[in-house]
């Protein structure tokens, strides 16, 4: 019987080994425990080993240099080596050598086998990005997210972000998901309410008012001596544009808060970072005024809201090349300051990306390439929910969002990983068998569809194409003909889903479909939403509405 064979008791250690044996069985083939290579016969053995362990042991077939979150697979004969850099590395190399040993597949929630297998699985590998993660704002819903969790680290992610308010939440029920897989996670977002009992406080009524920071400073030292899970804290102004007035004291009160509240929880080794984020479409709030110094303590994470993803971040509107300007200013000077600069992206959005969700797979393919190009620390992911309205007003209760979104988020975790583009497309699609390349081609179709339709966002702000009752003046024949050319692709080219599996179907019940049916049922709310969309806007004519081609 081969046997595992391992030199450390740290929980995610023994984790990495309880899940090779699980996911060994689940194939038929069991395996034995071997501690610390006590036994004299270690032929047949799968070594797990932290990279100093290795060097330091005989076993040491040839010395390897890993990078952080990096690790090897050493696949000779009998043997095999996992080696990883750190304990979680230890994890990332398991799922990895399952996958091509075993042909285990981590495309969706659920694992699955797509009986795939490669001969020799020995590899190096290294993430392209140091901080690739999820951030969760507002699901409520721990099963998820531990789902999630799993699914994460499966596919490479080293992070987690909750809002102060969520985590209050969920702490108790992903905690000890989180902590045996050690996972980082960063607590913060729009939290101030939570954190000051304070509703809508304006983005610079803390900065002006050290008391009030101090009791902010004490609750969140208070949170993170509680949670030694945590090790960055990421506090956000409200959501809320700044008077003019406030534009040369914002950024420059905000940073000096930042740095304040980095020195109280230096003990506690937890990082802080501020937001650069156009909040209200606010420019003041996303561009470093020339006044303004780049914090030598606290991280950047920069969020652009408003972006066309239907175009690359060097072009499009005038818009968008102010907002990459802006990207690549604070990247060079938190460069010079040895600072973490940290991108997040909205691919996972259902509120930027509306119920018209576009799959972004050459953008994000694009995306990872000119971030890393930057030279971007790390890209974040951040997953907000569909805003489900009144049945007269959008979509019901049955749109199955995380199904819907997790191709996006597959995508971006691999990408951000550092993984082949072509191999991550066919492992999403090669269940679907001789189909595979037709679906495959309406996805990649409905992506330079769908997402020119982002382009409305900031002409509608606050409002969304898909929001046509929060417009007072109605219709666009731009928009309309958008809407017209996505109907017509869908009547064209998708396959109708049969009303015997709508009748069955809910927005949780994803695993007991099929890809196709899901594919099916995905292309079916997209042209629901679509048909509504086109029928309202063209209630009545817009007066003063700027075109997005303009914007």
């Amino acid at each position: 019987m081969k046997s595992i064979a391992y030199f450390n008791s740290h929980a995610t250690t023994c984790f990495a080994v309880e899940e090779l044996r699980r996911l060994f069985r689940q194939a038929g083939i069991e395996l034995g425990m071997n501690r610390r290579g006590r036994h004299r016969d270690l032929q047949g053995s799968i070594f797990i080993m932290l990279e100093k362990e290795y060097h330091s042991s005989p076993l040491c077939k040839s010395p390897l240099t890993l990078s952080k979150d990096g690790f090897a697979l050493i696949d000779e004969g009998d043997d095999v080596w996992i080696v990883g850099k750190e304990e979680r590395s230890l994890l990332y190399g398991v799922y990895s050598f399952c996958e091509k040993k075993l042909g285990y597949s981590w495309v969706h929630l659920n694992e699955g086998r797509c009986g795939t297998y490669t001969e020799n699985a020995t590899s190096v590998q290294t993430p392209l990005f140091s901080r690739r993660g999820n951030i969760i704002e507002t699901i409520d819903d721990p099963l998820y997210i531990n789902r999630l969790i799993d699914w994460g680290v499966k596919n490479g992610l080293n992070e987690f972000f909750f809002t102060f308010f969520l985590w209050d939440k969920v702490k108790s029920y992903v905690e000890p998901e989180l902590v045996k897989r050690n996972m980082k996670v960063t607590l913060g977002g729009h939290s101030l309410a939570f954190l000051t009992k304070e509703m809508g406080m304006q983005p610079n009524h803390l900065l002006r008012d050290s008391g009030m920071q101090d009791h902010v400073i004490s609750r969140i030292h208070e949170i993170c001596i509680g949670s030694p899970v945590v090790n960055r804290v990421s506090l956000w102004p409200e959501d809320i544009g700044i008077d003019q007035d406030e534009y040369d004291d914002f950024m420059p009160a905000y940073i000096t808060f930042s740095e304040k509240l980095r020195a109280s929880l230096k003990e506690l080794n937890v990082e802080v970072e501020h937001i650069v984020y156009n909040a209200g479409l606010e420019w003041k709030m996303l561009e470093r005024a020339a006044g303004t110094n780049v914090s030598q303590e606290a991280d950047v994470l920069y969020a652009y809201w408003g972006r066309d993803y239907s175009a690359s971040i060097h072009e499009a509107s005038e818009e968008q090349k102010r907002a990459a300007a802006s990207l690549m200013d604070w990247r060079t000077e938190t460069k010079i300051k040895n600072r973490s600069f940290t991108v997040l992206e909205y691919y996972s959005d259902h509120f930027m990306l509306s119920e018209l969700f576009p799959p972004l797979l050459n953008r994000m393919k694009q995306d990872m390439a000119d971030y890393k190009k930057l030279q971007a620390d790390g890209v974040l992911n951040l997953i907000v929910p569909c805003h489900i309205k009144p049945l007269s007003q959008g979509i019901n209760a049955d749109y199955p969002w995380k199904w819907i979104h997790g191709l996006n988020n597959f995508l971006y975790a691999g990408l951000c990983w550092g993984k082949d583009f072509d191999s991550l497309v066919d492992a999403y699609f090669s269940p679907l068998g001789e189909k595979k390349e037709t679906y495959l081609s309406i996805i990649l179709e409905l992506e330079n569809i769908l997402a020119k339709h982002t382009a409305w966002n900031v002409p509608l702000f606050p409002a969304r194409l898909v929001d046509t009752e929060k417009v007072k003046a109605r219709s666009s024949q731009e928009i309309v003909t958008c809407l017209d050319e996505l109907i017509d692709f869908l009547n064209e080219h998708t396959p109708a889903v049969s009303e015997e599996l709508l009748d069955i179907q809910n927005k949780d019940n994803f695993d007991s479909f099929t890809m196709e049916e899901m594919l099916q049922i995905y292309f079916y709310y997209v042209k629901k939403t679509a048909v509504r969309c086109k029928r309202e806007w063209q209630g009545g004519n817009v007066d003063g509405l700027q075109s997005a081609s303009v914007l």
